[in-house]
């Protein structure tokens, strides 16, 4: 028999006329749970699915839906093909609410279990430390993600660590990543903060965090953690566990990094408050001193007018007494000052150390340079560049 050939139309134009001509798929119900749920330009895009299959539907004319992800529903209507595209599509007419996904459904008992635990309780909430130095990040190493999150760090404080532990976050096996993750940062590599964040997604890309090793994972974790997933209107189990939930990646880091600009010009603000707080403090005192000069010189002239040479005496007396008071509260205010300005963070500058950086990381130790790497050395008046020619220590 000899093989037919066709074209790309003739063949799609052939399957479209089979199926329009097929009266049972005409007029047909179709039961499943939601999934990919999205209205564009009038009208909604979906997917229902069960275990092991799923279908592709639209149905026009849909501004808005009660319906969402994880909802089960019955849809009416009839199969598509389309010729151009080659796709099979099922134009829905209706959608009836048919009993809860069971998706969703899993989630919320599993979710009242942990609530009931309290797994969620606020009683147990860490509270994100407001000087971190050190943020764990768990989360996929490539993608949007990260880069909002680094991209905070440098805007607001780019002396901050950052260390990334590669996780799968969407997907088999994704949920033993993301508890690892936590874990690493726990017990064996302490930080000050953990970020676990991913990107938006679908109620099932979403599945890893809410699951009950994940959630038990952040409830026992010995370090904060700030749980960013998915946009923000998505909740997850994660974010209940966590001891704070931000709507985004970005938020998260806004929440994790600290103003280093603003922190050191509150600091020199400070110093010099109370400068000038204790040189007012010094003025009054002073003031107050001669004024009781004043009136125990008047007692004195009165009580002592015909005895001058002991009038002198405790003129002399009274005058080394000022002078010592002075002195004593001068020496005080010194004191107070060189406390204020050797814990300014801009002293250690002044005394000749550098900031070094290459490609706008710090490098903090030998381990970080070879032989031929262009530095930039930064110092309390200005910067250079540098070529490193040596290397003198262990690099192991």
């Amino acid at each position: 028999m000899q093989n037919l050939t066709l074209t790309i139309t003739q063949l799609n134009t052939y399957i479209k006329q089979i199926i329009d001509s097929e009266e049972l798929i005409s007029n047909v119900s179709v039961h499943g749970e939601i999934s990919n749920f999205k209205v564009s330009n009038g009208n909604a895009y979906f997917d229902i699915k069960e275990e092991g299959a799923q279908l592709s539907c639209i149905r026009f004319g849909e501004s808005s839906s009660q319906f969402k992800n994880g909802d089960q529903v019955l849809v009416t209507g009839r199969l598509n093909y389309h010729i151009k595209l080659g796709r099979l599509t099922f134009v829905a007419n209706k959608i009836e609410a048919y009993g809860m996904g069971e998706l969703y459904k899993k989630y919320l008992e599993l979710k009242e279990k942990l609530e009931e635990q309290g797994i969620f309780d606020e009683r147990y909430k860490k509270q994100i430390p407001k000087y971190a130095m050190s943020v764990g990040v768990v989360t996929s190493e490539t993608g949007a993600v990260i880069r909002d999150i680094l991209h905070v760090r440098a805007k607001k404080n780019p002396y901050t660590t950052v260390y990334i532990y590669p996780s799968k976050v969407q997907g088999v096996n994704a949920e033993d990543d993301v508890v690892r993750g936590i874990k690493f940062f726990s017990e064996e590599f302490p930080v000050d903060v953990i970020i676990v964040a991913r990107g938006g997604g679908s109620f099932e890309d979403l599945a890893p965090f809410n699951t009950e090793k994940v959630a038990r994972a952040a409830f026992e974790c010995k370090i904060p953690i700030i749980s960013a997933v998915g946009h923000e209107t998505d909740f997850s189990l994660l974010d209940f566990a966590a001891d704070f939930r931000a709507p985004t990646p970005s938020v998260a880091g806004e929440v994790a990094f600290f103003d280093f600009e603003n922190e050191v010009g509150r600091i020199k603000g400070n110093i010099e408050s109370a400068k000038y707080f204790m040189d007012k403090k010094l003025k009054y005192e002073k003031t107050q001193v001669e004024l009781k000069v004043a009136n125990n010189l008047g007692i004195v002239e009165n009580m002592f007018l015909e005895d001058k040479s002991k009038i002198s005496r405790m003129l002399m007396s009274l005058e080394t007494a000022i002078d010592k008071l002075v002195a004593i509260k001068t020496h005080e205010l010194e004191k107070m000052i060189f406390k204020l300005e050797e814990n300014n963070p801009l002293t250690i500058l002044k005394k000749g150390y550098a900031k070094i950086t290459r490609d706008e990381d710090v490098i903090s130790s030998i381990k970080n340079v070879k032989l031929g790497d262009e530095i930039t050395v930064q110092l309390r008046d200005g910067k250079f560049v540098a070529e490193v020619n040596d290397i003198q220590g262990e690099q192991k």
